[in-house]
C-alpha cells in the first residue's frame, strides 16, 4: 500500500512515501532556508511534487494518506490538512490524522547510537512562554505508551513532572534548552530539532499501521487538533489562550 504522508506543523515542512510501512522517499524543507517571506503555502506542492518524483509514483497511485493534525502552527495545520482533503475528494484516498507530538517522539529511537528506552519528551514552541508537550515511555521492543496526554502549558510546569532520565526533542527543547538542563540535570538528554522534527515519512508509516486496521478517519469531520483556541477565538470570549 503506497502512502503519503505530510507535516507541516512546525517550521519545517515534511513529505514521505513509504510502500507496506517501507520508505521509499522524504525530503524535508525548512521555511526560513526559502526566504524569510516563503512559507508552506508556497511550498509544500511543489515539496510533495518531489517526493512523488524521487519515489517514482504518480498522485492517483497514493492508495491513503497520513497528515499531521496539531498540535503546532495553527496555520500550517490547517495548509497540510486542507491539502489532503483536496487530495483526497479528488482521488478517493483514505486519510489518516496523525497527532504531532507521536510523530515527533517515533523520531526519538536512539541516542548517542544506542536505542533509547524510558522517557520520551517531544516538545513544541507554542509560542507566549508555553510549550505544547506530551509524555510517552520507549519499551525495549519499540513501541511507544503515551502516558500524559497533548497539552500547552508553561515549561517550567512540565519539566517539574520529569523525575526520570527523559529524551527531549523538538523545537521546544530547543528553545527551553538551558531550562531542560537547569531543572532536569543529568536525566535530560537533548536531540537537536534540524534532525529530530516530525518527519513525513514516520507519518506515513503510522497512517500504514492504522489502514492496516481499518481506522482511517471521516474526511468531513477531520480537523486539526489545535490543543488550546486560535487567536481570533480567544478575543472573541472563546478560550483563555493564544497562539
Amino acid at each position: 500500500m503506497l502512502i503519503l504522508g505530510i507535516d507541516t506543523a512546525t517550521p519545517i515542512a515534511s513529505v514521505g512515501i513509504t510502500r507496506n510501512g517501507e520508505v521509499l522517499a522524504e525530503e524535508s524543507l525548512g521555511e526560513r532556508a526559502c526566504g524569510p517571506r516563503v512559507t508552506h503555502t508556497e511550498t509544500l506542492l511543489p515539496l510533495i511534487g518531489r517526493v512523488l518524483d524521487q519515489a517514482g509514483v504518480t498522485l492517483p497511485e497514493i492508495e491513503g494518506i497520513g497528515v499531521s493534525i496539531g498540535p503546532g502552527s495553527f496555520t500550517g495545520l490547517r495548509i497540510a490538512l486542507g491539502t489532503v482533503k483536496g487530495f483526497a475528494y479528488a482521488m478517493g484516498q483514505k486519510v489518516v490524522g496523525v497527532t504531532t507530538l507521536a510523530a515527533l517522539a517515533r523520531t526519538g529511537n536512539a541516542w548517542e547510537g544506542k536505542e533509547w528506552e524510558g522517557l520520551v519528551c517531544p516538545l513544541l514552541d507554542a509560542r507566549k512562554g508555553e510549550i505544547y508537550a506530551a509524555l510517552f515511555r520507549r519499551a525495549y521492543d519499540g513501541q511507544l505508551v503515551q502516558l500524559l496526554p497533548d497539552q500547552v502549558l508553561l515549561p517550567q510546569h512540565w519539566l517539574a513532572q520529569i523525575t526520570e532520565s527523559c529524551l527531549f526533542l523538538g523545537d521546544g527543547a530547543a528553545a527551553y534548552r538551558e531550562l531542560i538542563q537547569h531543572s532536569c540535570g543529568a536525566r535530560a538528554h537533548l536531540l537537536p530539532f534540524t534532525t529530530h522534527h516530525p518527519r513525513g515519512a514516520v507519518i506515513a508509516r503510522m497512517a500504514w499501521e492504522r489502514l492496516q486496521a481499518g481506522r482511517p478517519d471521516d474526511l468531513q469531520s477531520l480537523v486539526p487538533v489545535y490543543v488550546r483556541a486560535p487567536e481570533a477565538v480567544v478575543k472573541r470570549g472563546g478560550g483563555t489562550s493564544s497562539g
